[in-house]
């Protein structure tokens, strides 16, 4: 069952790397799942057997990186809201590349619909006020919006300049109000 799984694993590998390739040189619309498969040498019924549509490579891949990304937030260095933000900053930098194509593929509705998602999932949000109900919508847009312009002007800054520039921005008294943390 292991050589299974790898063969799986590598599948799916071979598969995001052909379409971060094609998406380098033409539109995402215009890639087929045909031009998927012969880059990345599978079958059609390889392909179809891990993912539904072309824009699920993209998400899938990212869902599946995650696992690093939660296991740090639940560490010892995210116990506080700059801890948070410098790693999920470091996550942004080493997935770069695939939610940049995420972006290009005009599928940034489904990013940030996957972090809120995992926000409420994995922390305890408090709806302290009937604002509170709409305070992860509302950091999860900001803090996708710096990011996005961090990507495009080239990732100049390091983790820890952008996650100084997005804790001045938030205002960490009222998020405090909304997201519970952990206790030391």
């Amino acid at each position: 069952m292991e050589k299974v799984n790898e063969v799986n694993v590598l599948t799916k590998e071979c598969i995001v790397t052909a379409l971060m390739r094609l998406m380098e040189n033409n539109s995402y619309a215009s890639i087929s799942i045909t031009d998927i498969t012969n880059l990345a040498g599978v079958s059609r019924m390889a392909y179809y057997r891990n993912y539904k549509s072309k824009d699920d490579i993209l998400i899938n891949h990212l869902v599946d990186r995650e696992k690093q990304l939660l296991s740090e937030l639940h560490g010892e260095n995210a116990d506080d809201l700059r801890g948070m933000i410098m790693i999920v900053s470091g996550f942004f930098q080493e997935n770069a590349g695939v939610i940049k194509a995420i972006y290009d593929a005009g599928l940034a509705h489904r990013l940030t619909d996957m972090l809120a998602e995992r926000i409420y999932t994995y922390f305890p949000v408090a709806f302290a006020d009937y604002a509170g109900k709409y305070a992860v919508p509302f950091y999860v847009g900001a803090v996708l919006a710096v990011f996005k312009r961090w990507f495009d002007n080239g990732m100049v800054e390091s983790i820890e300049e952008i996650s100084d520039i997005l804790c001045r921005l938030i205002n960490v008294e009222k998020a405090a109000e909304f997201l519970v943390f952990k206790s030391k």
